[in-house]
């Protein structure tokens, strides 16, 4: 009885042990390494560094077409925003 409780303590114990879907390289998981291939893209948009598009990846071409569209807001004069 005791040695059945132990196996099943010892199978419950590693069946947590399992390595999730979207593990990612290095420690950083998959959904960071989207985000982090997202802000860079970004700022290579923003900096000019990614003006020809034939070598982006998809998010960097997206960001670059996002930042063209951009439109600086306009200010409110002060005495409307009172």
């Amino acid at each position: 009885m005791h040695r059945r409780r132990a196996i099943l303590c010892a199978l419950v114990a590693l069946a947590g042990c399992g390595a999730e879907p979207d593990d990612g390289v290095g420690g950083v998981s998959a959904s960071e390494a989207r985000a982090l291939n997202e802000a860079a893209a970004l700022l290579d948009a923003r900096s000019g560094a990614a003006r020809d598009e034939a070598g982006l990846n998809p998010a960097a071409r997206a960001a670059a077409a996002a930042d063209r569209r951009r439109m600086v807001p306009t200010p409110i004069p002060e005495t409307a925003a009172r």
